[in-house]
């Protein structure tokens, strides 16, 4: 009896022992965990942000990855961020930072006033992008609208031109206050009369309408504004008969 307890603890220490050394064995066999490493950020912007009242499209990527993004402006007031496709929005910053989520990975930068300010983008992984092309952003102030035209005139609105050739000719006037560029001359006068020349330089200049036969045509000239005035040229070719003294009858004398 005391041979067989004896035997059996020798056996189950000896099976234990077996498991204890599979167990070991098993956990150094096993390579530890290793974490991934997370794909970069993918940046794009589109659109100028040079001055004020102009906006681009931020375009984030990741591979992998669908959002969301976090976008930071290190000065809201200067450049404002809004979800792209998004109805909710918020205000930007008056001062200091703004950051908004982009679900979709696109965002409006807006330009709102002269400064600098900088962009940057934190995606999965703790990865956060600040590229080169978005730091230090600066705002100027928004281009001078050109100054409107001055207004574009012709004188006479309508010339009349009596004859043929150049005895007959009139003269048309064409100003414009200010103006140095050129006058550029249009017609439908083509077998009635003949503007020449085909273009002027102002502020003022004188074109001249030559009848050719008789008829009603138009006449429009054009500067670099695209401003239009036109004038009507009509061309008359009556004759006047003038009679000598020779061709008249005479009286007779009485006898």
């Amino acid at each position: 009896m005391f041979f067989r307890r004896e035997f059996f603890l020798g056996f189950t220490l000896l099976a234990i022992g077996a498991l204890a050394a599979c167990s070991s064995g098993s956990s150094a066999g096993v390579p530890g965990s290793i974490t991934p490493t997370p794909p970069p950020l993918s940046l794009n912007l589109l659109g100028p942000l040079q001055a004020v009242g102009q906006t681009a499209i931020l375009q984030v990527s990741q591979g992998g990855y669908v959002g969301p993004f976090t976008i930071t402006s290190s000065n809201g007031a200067v450049l404002s961020l809004t979800q792209k496709l998004q109805s909710t929005q918020r205000s930007p910053a008056a001062t200091g930072a703004q950051t908004i989520l982009s679900p979709n990975g696109q965002a409006y930068v807006s330009a709102l006033a002269q400064g600098s300010a900088s962009i940057s983008v934190s995606g999965y992984g703790g990865i956060v992008s600040s590229p080169a092309q978005l730091q230090n952003i600066v705002i100027g102030s928004p281009s001078p609208s050109p100054a409107p035209p001055n207004v574009l005139s012709v004188n006479p609105s309508a010339v009349a031109v009596n004859g043929t050739g150049a005895a007959s000719a009139a003269s048309i006037l064409v100003q414009e206050t200010g103006y140095s560029g050129a006058f550029t001359e249009s017609d439908t006068c083509s077998g009635i009369a003949t503007v020449t020349p085909s273009a002027g330089t102002g502020p003022s200049f004188t074109f001249t309408a030559e009848g050719v036969v008789a008829g009603t045509c138009t006449a429009s000239f054009t500067d670099a504004s695209a401003q239009r005035v036109s004038t009507t040229i009509v061309v008359t070719t009556n004759g006047i008969i003038i009679q000598s003294d020779s061709a008249r009858a005479r009286p007779s004398l009485p006898i």
